[in-house]
């Protein structure tokens, strides 16, 4: 009778270890918590600064005050604001200017700029901070006209004005004075002054006149009654010795074009630089003129601003940088026009107006336009008594107001924080709170046509050294280079990285390794900093003068490491599996370097055939035809056709061929095959391309000019960086495949290639694709490297050979220049937004599809 052996006795655990169990699970679910919320704070605090960028711009009524009887019998020509919306000035057609509060409308000083008769001609503005004025005589004179501020020393004033609160403005003298918050006084007064007349020969009324400032040159545009047009140019110079000024006076006149049937023109503009100027009728027909050499003038375009009959243009101005017009008409229309270079332009400087700019059209014609002095936004008042205020880039309607009464004046503060308006009834004054017109969804993502380009187009350009600048935040190159980057990165290294995971794990010994994979997980310690700086000092000028040797190393270094393995594969079997089996690795690097070897002697000789004996000049479409390029897609493309058709037709009848071979002549067999296959796959190759090549030259597409720092450069370097990541998880994943399905699979005959391929990879396929998603997010959140690298250029362009920016470099290099709160400083947030949200769809995809592979592979 069997005797069955006790239970063995219950070890129980102290209580020491459940404490330490439940602090551990509770530090570790903290711990998982912490960094979900850690990462989730992160996307807050990036929305709560980009949020801003989309609210709505709000308008609010400050001031409604009825103006003097004198306002309403005589509107004056112009009106505008000082800084602080305190004190407002008005000038009228008699030549004077008045001064007033803004608050009441209270008049403060009127003063007549000029003795004698009233100019007959007048352009002033509050960014020029005055004008020019045209009189019947023929002369003209600069006036300046501004609101000066200035601070005043308490102890100066009258015992009454020493304790005003701080915020409530009273009148002192021909101003007003205010007390700051920091307790300083400020007196804000009209600052008037006029230069000498110009005389123009001979003499004639002034009918329109214009001017405009760049540099130290003063140029002068008067449209006379005999019907000229009168250019001066007018250059101060300096004298650093003594400081006495010259001024060096250019004139020029042209006859204006006799138009049967019109009025006389009723704008004239000069453009910021003076290089055109502007004659406008009423009916909207208009002259541009090259101005340039102001000694010979001449007329290079014509055209209609408003081609539908019956319809007048209601008021015409400049934006910032005098080089867009805004016209508004009788329709309710308000239309930006500038000059483009397009090919066909026909026009003796090559430019033409262009109509780039259609903002939202009102319901009644135009009567007044302010454009902003700071900023591409512009306010435009309607008969209907409505008042709109437009970002001109964007076409956004930034705000809109009722007056009650049509505005036959308007100016914009030159803060962009308020309005002032003039109906015949009174003085109307708003606060406006902007926030950032010049930042939509469509301007992010979309084309825009900015100033001075031929078409619509993506562009992002956010500072430059002017105050005229036109602003460029369109995202789409950002997130179009920070792909450009990742796919040619990927391109290169993931495969690497997954070939060499597949060996070390399958292949190589035990012993080798525990020495090579340490080494390659090592790789991943190198800053990216030492990276970037040796891509861009020294292999990218390296591979500057060795593009056709490099682009051979392709495809010779894979030709020769399979004509290596063919070559190995015919030694005799004792050999292989003997005494010369520790040379294998050896034997490996030696045709490495035979390959390059080759590239080395193949490369010139494709750069004479391919791509007509210059690969630079062919890149350039200087020369050659576009087979050369067909040639990059093609060749993998030829070499899995020929694999293919290799594996259906030449294998099976070379293994009925080949039953009573020895493996020497079997070995033999493959090497020829593998030869006649190369060679089959290059000449297909070459097939294909010259077919292509007559149907559509790619260069300027995939291929194009060639620049130093590119994407070549940054795909070669960046994937060094994401090579040790993606080659550590795949080899993990493969080297944790169950042992029994590999000796399965060996037992039933497959080869350790064939085990890898079928039995391991499919297995490990999950942990591989992990790998390849955790390579995509370093590859797309790099920064340094790419910055050092790809020449930091925004461009929309597939091209291998050319540089980009990207999302991440971008925010590197522009975050410390951009000012906190400003438009540049939260569309940078909002590319490091779009950065996050980008990793984190593509990490969750790659999260799903990993699931179901490692959910499928359960299942198999």
């Amino acid at each position: 009778m069997s005797q069955t052996s006790p239970p063995p006795p219950r070890r129980r655990r102290r209580r020491s270890v459940f404490v330490i169990e439940r602090i551990s699970r509770c530090l570790i679910t903290a711990g998982g918590l912490g960094t979900i919320v850690a990462v989730s704070l992160v996307f807050v605090f990036l929305a709560a600064v980009v949020v801003p960028l989309f609210l709505p711009s709000s308008a609010k009524e400050v001031a409604n005050e009825p103006v003097a009887n004198a306002w309403r019998d005589t509107p004056p020509s112009e009106i505008a604001v000082d800084d602080y919306m305190r004190v407002g000035w008005a000038c009228f057609p008699d030549g004077s200017v008045e001064c007033f509060r803004l608050d009441t409308a209270e008049s403060l000083v009127r003063r007549r700029l000029f003795d004698g008769p009233p100019p007959t001609a007048a352009s002033v503005s509050a960014r020029e901070e005055g004008g020019v004025f045209g009189f019947p005589d023929g002369t003209l004179r600069f006036a300046t006209i501004r609101a000066a501020a200035r601070a005043v020393d308490p102890a100066s004033l009258p015992e009454e004005l020493r304790g005003i609160p701080a915020g409530s403005p009273v009148r002192h003298g021909d101003g007003i004075l205010e007390r700051l918050p920091d307790g300083q006084m400020r007196h804000t007064v009209l600052d008037t002054r006029v230069e000498e007349p110009i005389r123009i020969e001979p003499p004639s009324k002034v009918l329109l006149v214009d001017s405009s400032r760049h540099g130290d040159t003063v140029r002068v545009a008067a449209v006379t009654e005999d019907g000229r047009l009168v250019l001066e140019s007018a250059r101060e110079r300096p004298n650093m010795l003594t400081g006495e000024v010259t001024r060096v006076v250019t004139s020029g006149e042209m006859r204006l074009p006799q138009l049967q049937g019109r009025e006389p023109p009723s704008h004239l503009l000069v453009s910021g630089i003076g290089d055109s100027t502007y004659v406008v009728w009423a009916d909207g027909f208009a002259v541009r003129i090259d101005s340039r050499d102001v000694s010979a003038p001449e007329v290079v375009e014509k055209l209609d601003l408003l081609p539908e009959p019956r319809v007048r243009v209601t008021s015409l101005r400049f934006m910032i940088g005098r080089t867009t017009l805004a016209v508004g008409d009788s329709m309710g229309r308000v239309r930006g026009w500038f000059r483009i270079k397009p090919h066909d332009a026909g026009t003796k400087d090559g430019a033409i107006l262009a109509m780039a700019h259609d903002l939202e059209r009102g319901n009644a014609a135009v009567t007044a336009i302010s454009t902003s002095q700071r900023s591409r936004m512009l306010a435009a008042a309607y008969e209907d008594g409505t008042l709109r205020v437009f970002e001109m880039t964007t076409e956004k309607t930034v705000a809109e107001v009722a007056a009650g009464s049509p505005l036959g004046r308007i100016a914009l503060a030159p803060k962009d924080d308020g309005i002032a308006g003039m109906t015949a009834q009174g003085l109307l004054s708003w606060r406006l709170h902007a926030r950032h017109p010049d930042v939509t969804l469509s301007a992010l993502f979309l084309p825009v046509w900015y100033e001075g380009y031929p078409a619509p187009t993506h562009a992002w350009q956010s500072s430059s050294g002017t105050d005229d600048f036109e602003a460029k935040f369109g995202l789409w190159p950002l997130v179009f280079g920070t792909m450009k980057a990742t796919f040619y990165s990927m391109l290169f290294g993931a495969p690497l990285a997954i070939l060499a995971a597949i060996f070390t794990s399958e292949f190589l010994a035990g012993r080798t390794k525990a020495r090579v994979k340490p080494v390659i997980e090592t790789m991943a310690s190198l800053p990216s900093v030492v990276l970037g700086f040796l891509a861009a000092i020294v292999i990218a000028p390296a591979v500057e003068d060795f593009v056709p040797e490099l682009l051979s190393c392709f495809v010779t270094l894979p030709f020769a490491m399979l004509l290596g393995a063919n070559l190995w594969q015919s030694l005799p079997g004792q050999g292989r599996r003997g005494s010369i089996r520790a040379w294998r690795v050896p034997f490996l690097f030696v045709m490495t370097v035979a390959g390059i070897g080759l590239a080395l002697i193949v490369g010139p000789v494709a750069e004479r055939v391919l791509f007509a004996g210059d690969l630079k000049l062919w890149l350039d479409g200087q020369r050659g035809t576009g087979t050369g390029a067909w040639m990059f897609p093609m060749l993998p493309v030829s070499a899995v056709i020929v694999g293919i058709a290799m594996s259906h037709f030449v294998n099976p009848a070379l293994r009925r061929i080949s039953r009573d071979w020895g493996a020497g002549a079997m070995a033999r067999a493959e090497l020829v095959k593998f030869l006649v296959g190369f060679a089959a796959a290059v000449g297909l190759a070459l097939l294909l391309s010259w077919l292509h090549g007559l149907a559509w030259d790619p260069r300027g597409s995939f291929v194009g000019t060639y620049v130093q720092r590119n994407a070549l450069i940054v795909g070669f370097v960046m994937g060094f960086a994401i090579i040790p990541i993606i080659y550590t998880i795949s080899e993990d994943a493969l080297s944790g495949v169950p042992e029994h399905l590999r000796a399965a699979s060996l037992g039933a005959g497959a080869t350790q290639w064939q085990t890898a391929i079928r039995i391991i990879l499919p297995t490990a396929m999950s942990g591989i694709f992990s790998a390849l998603m955790v390579g995509f997010g370093r590859a797309v959140g790099e920064t340094m490297i790419v910055l050092m690298a790809a020449g930091n250029t925004p461009v929309l362009d597939w091209n291998i050979f050319n540089g980009f920016r990207t999302l991440s470099a971008n925010i590197a290099v522009e975050m410390p220049e951009a000012v906190k709160d400003s438009t540049h400083y939260r569309t940078l947030f909002l590319a490091a937004l779009v950065l996050f949200a980008l990793t984190f769809v593509v990490n969750t995809v790659a999260e799903i599809v990993r699931l179901r592979v490692r959910k499928r592979a359960y299942e198999l």
